[in-house]
C-alpha cells in the first residue's frame, strides 16, 4: 500500500542526472505526487505539466483500443505499457497502470537514452500498479 506522504519519495527513485521530473497522476488529470529533481529555476506548474501529459497518454490508449477493434479478433484490447516523446527539449515517458486508472510520467533531458527511460519507467509503474491494487 502506497501512502500519500510516500509518493514523493518513491517517484524521487526514478530521478537522477537525466531524469529530472515524475508524476503520477489519475486518468483525468488529477496531480496525486510529484517529484523534481531539477536545479534549474523552472517555474512550471506541475499541476498543469501533467494534466497535459496525461491527456496526451490517455489520447494515445484510446486510440490504440480503436486499431485493436479493427483487428479480426473481438476479444483483443490495447494496453499501451509505455509511451515515449521525443521533443526538442527533452525526453517524455509515460507508463499506466491501467487497473488502477493511472499514469507514470517522467520527464528527462534530450540525451537521455530512450531505453533507460523506458526500463527504469516500466518498473516503476509496475511496483505502483502492485501497490495500489494491495490497497484496493
Amino acid at each position: 500500500m502506497i501512502r500519500s506522504c510516500n509518493i514523493p519519495p518513491l517517484l524521487n527513485r526514478i530521478c537522477d542526472d537525466t531524469i529530472h521530473s515524475a508524476f503520477l497522476v489519475t486518468r483525468d488529470g488529477a496531480l496525486l505526487g510529484a517529484s523534481n529533481c531539477s536545479n534549474s529555476t523552472r517555474t512550471e506548474d506541475p499541476e498543469a505539466i501533467a494534466a497535459l501529459l496525461a491527456d496526451i497518454g490517455v489520447d494515445y490508449q484510446r486510440l490504440g483500443e480503436d486499431f485493436a477493434a479493427v483487428d479480426a479478433n473481438p476479444r483483443s484490447k490495447s494496453h499501451m505499457k509505455c509511451l515515449l516523446i521525443e521533443l526538442e527539449l527533452g525526453l517524455v515517458g509515460i507508463a499506466g497502470c491501467w487497473e488502477m486508472d493511472s499514469l507514470v510520467i517522467v520527464v528527462g533531458e534530450a540525451s537521455t537514452p530512450p531505453g533507460l527511460v523506458k526500463a527504469k519507467l516500466e518498473a516503476l509503474a509496475d511496483y505502483v500498479q502492485e501497490s495500489l491494487l494491495q490497497a484496493s
